[in-house]
């Protein structure tokens, strides 16, 4: 793999990063979905630029998905169709792009120059966790609730964090360890901001 496409893709993912961050940090589903929007947006090209096409397709599909529940949710109208939807839809198309994309992505993986029993492994692996990942976090935004999106993303980002390191995006591993951290602190935040809401009346 060139290297400049592996530096391109690492900046992309850089800069996913901070949106990702950001979007923990609200309390209002609307924010939280612009912000988790661009991050996927980005993490889809730099996946397509290092040839992780079932990440690609996930987070494609999370892009179209996010920008559904941010209008619905604004709108007052329920999620609960398209969770069905959306989950039906990650299912059968990462089903379809592992087996579309199988060769292309074996031949990603061997940068880890390890046998063909070893590769094979790999593969399937990470595309089933990028699969369960993105099924968590559609049904984790469906929800308005800040809270139910917050501990929810917590598993996803687990699938992430080994998907990533696999497939050679180190900063969607940050990404994805930062995201944890920045959920933890946004849980802690508002806690405290809540307990210090009846001493103030």
């Amino acid at each position: 793999m060139n290297e400049t496409i592996i530096i391109i893709a690492q900046v992309l993912g850089g800069i996913a990063i901070l949106s990702n961050i950001y979007a923990m940090q609200f309390n209002k589903h609307g924010l939280i979905m612009l912000f988790k929007l661009i991050g996927s947006f980005l993490f889809c090209l730099q996946y397509f630029l290092l040839g992780a096409y079932v990440g690609m397709i996930m987070d494609f599909i999370g892009t179209i998905r996010n920008i559904v529940f941010a209008y619905l949710v604004k709108k007052g109208k329920s999620t609960k169709p398209y969770i069905i939807f959306f989950a039906i839809l990650t299912f059968f198309m990462g089903l379809f792009t592992v087996i579309q994309t199988w060769d292309k992505t074996l031949v990603a993986l061997s940068i880890w120059k390890a046998s063909q029993g070893v590769l094979v492994f790999l593969a399937v692996t990470v595309s089933v966790l990028s699969i369960i990942a993105k099924l968590i976090s559609t049904i984790a935004y469906g929800f308005k609730n800040a809270h139910t999106i917050r501990m929810l993303n917590v598993p996803s980002c687990s699938c992430w964090i080994i998907y990533n390191f696999v497939c050679f995006s180190f900063t969607g591993v940050i990404n994805e360890l930062l995201t944890i951290s920045s959920i933890i602190i946004a849980e802690i935040r508002f806690k405290k901001v809540k307990e210090e809401k009846p001493l103030q009346k």
